[in-house]
């Protein structure tokens, strides 16, 4: 005799839990990274990131990959230590 359909598919709470906090982490990463970040250096507007950052695990990972401009290794002011003479 076959269990009913609801009894086979019972989520682990140990790996509902950990999914979650990942899920959390990755939202909490990408929306700290878009309120820092100059609106110049993100592609698209910061409002429409936000919004698609709250869409699961896609979400801040669009953002991570995709949303952001390469940062111009030029334009960063490198702190080079002291030469001894």
């Amino acid at each position: 005799m076959r269990k009913p359909s609801s009894a086979c598919h019972k989520p682990n709470p140990g790996v509902l839990g950990f999914l979650i906090g990942i899920q959390v982490t990755l939202a909490a990463v990408a929306w700290t990274d878009l309120a820092l970040r100059p609106a110049t250096e993100i592609r698209g507007s910061k409002r429409r990131w936000a919004l698609i950052i709250a869409v699961n695990f896609a979400g801040p990972l669009a953002y991570l990959t995709w949303g952001r401009r390469p940062i111009d290794p030029a334009t960063l002011a490198v702190e080079r230590p002291h030469q001894a003479s």
